[in-house]
């Protein structure tokens, strides 16, 4: 079997892009392709944030269309941007060598950092919250000028993991003011996603600018993912992929 045979094979088999069927088939054992994959598959990370506006539902029919990963795109030699990576759903479903994320919520770009460069600390921090309203209501009412960014990143992923629908919302003021959600024992962190996320990272570059200056540092051949779900034309959502030739 050749390594297009065996990717094709892969990507054919698990229903996973090109690109990341060529990094499995890169790191597994080639004697006993599929059960290999199968283990290194069970081991990929998931996005650690409720996200509205995720982009995870819409990539089965993004491939389907032919859309997505566009043709040309070499994830050995350009870079994958995504300006508005929100909970990250395509770069963790792409998993590319290099990639630049990018957002304009500075809690987010901070969460992503720390769980990028210190997720054991995090993992310890995370470890204090409790489900509980009024412990929410006090974690709530912190102010993130006053935090670091450690406690900011713990304080983000329990406000999105505890509060109503994982709603992302803040006042006039800049204070954060969704209401408490109301589930049955909610998983508040997945200690064991976290670090694979934080392995995923360990290469990417994560800025917190506005998608046109992030834009701005893309090259020829790179692939950029625009998804402006929270601008609504015609009572429709509205996506951009690109590679820039």
């Amino acid at each position: 079997m050749t390594e297009t045979e065996g990717i094709l094979q892969l990507q054919n088999f698990f229903g996973i892009n090109p690109i990341y069927s060529r990094t499995i088939y890169n790191l597994a054992n080639k004697n006993n392709l599929i059960e290999d994959a199968t283990k290194i598959i069970s081991q990929k990370p998931k996005p650690f944030a409720k996200w509205v506006g995720g982009k995870r539902q819409l990539l089965k029919q993004f491939k389907d269309l032919g859309l997505y990963p566009p043709e040309g795109f070499n994830p050995n030699k350009a870079t994958y941007f995504e300006p508005f990576v929100g909970g990250g759903a395509v770069f963790l479903d792409l998993l590319p060598q290099k990639a630049v994320l990018s957002d304009m919520n500075q809690e987010l770009i901070i969460t992503y950092n720390v769980i990028k460069n210190d997720v054991k600390s995090l993992i310890k921090s995370l470890k204090k919250y409790k489900y509980d309203k009024e412990f929410f209501l006090k974690i709530r009412a912190q102010k993130i000028d006053e935090l670091s960014d450690l406690k900011i990143a713990s304080r983000f992923i329990y406000l999105n993991r505890t509060c109503f629908n994982g709603l992302y919302r803040v006042n006039s003021k800049g204070d954060f003011n969704v209401p408490f959600g109301s589930y049955n024992n909610p998983l508040i962190y997945d200690e064991g996603n976290l670090i694979k996320i934080s392995k995923a990272l360990k290469n990417v570059k994560i800025f917190n600018e506005d998608y046109k200056k992030v834009s701005e540092k893309a090259k020829k051949g790179d692939f950029a993912f625009f998804y402006f779900s929270h601008y609504v034309v015609n009572n429709t959502s509205s996506f951009a992929l690109c590679a820039r030739n």
